[in-house]
């Protein structure tokens, strides 16, 4: 087994509350490229995004059903993939947000292996790569959600 890391950090210019709202806003995933669908199969215990959602994302090549295992409004949300095609051992879903000068930072932790006979060892690095770019692709819609509802409040 080759477990990979993908760590991504980055930084957007609004407050934490609106940075946090628009990131757990699982619905929303489906505005991503590629992705084709996202929703709560599930709703959290006190919130519908909150601890003990389970949320679906369909992207074509990859289908994911995550449960929220973590949920510190707005500091920190976990979650673990609980089903998922191709097959994958997922370690640690961390999403981490932390107010800095400007605004707020956002660091996003997953560890994970693929589980493909044979192949998986070698798919799995281009897997991290592959989830590298959708992570930047989210946080990319995360951060234009987040500024609109910025100005929004203005």
């Amino acid at each position: 087994m080759s477990m990979q890391t993908i760590r991504i950090k980055k930084i957007i210019h609004a407050p934490i509350e609106q940075v946090f709202d628009a990131y757990t806003d699982h619905a929303a995933l489906a505005r991503v490229p590629g992705v084709r669908s996202a929703r709560v199969t599930k709703p959290g215990i006190v919130e519908p995004n909150g601890l003990g959602a389970v949320r679906e994302v369909d992207g074509r090549v990859v289908w994911l059903r995550e449960e929220i295992t973590a949920f510190e409004r707005p500091r920190l949300m976990e979650y673990r993939i609980r089903e998922a095609r191709p097959k994958a051992d997922h370690r640690l879903g961390r999403v981490e947000f932390a107010e800095v000068a400007g605004g707020t930072e956002i660091t996003w932790t997953t560890i994970f292996d693929v589980r493909i006979p044979v192949v998986g060892r070698l798919v799995a690095p281009a897997a991290r790569i592959s989830f590298a770019l959708v992570f930047r692709l989210v946080l990319r819609d995360v951060e234009q959600r987040a500024m609109a509802a910025t100005r929004a409040q203005r």
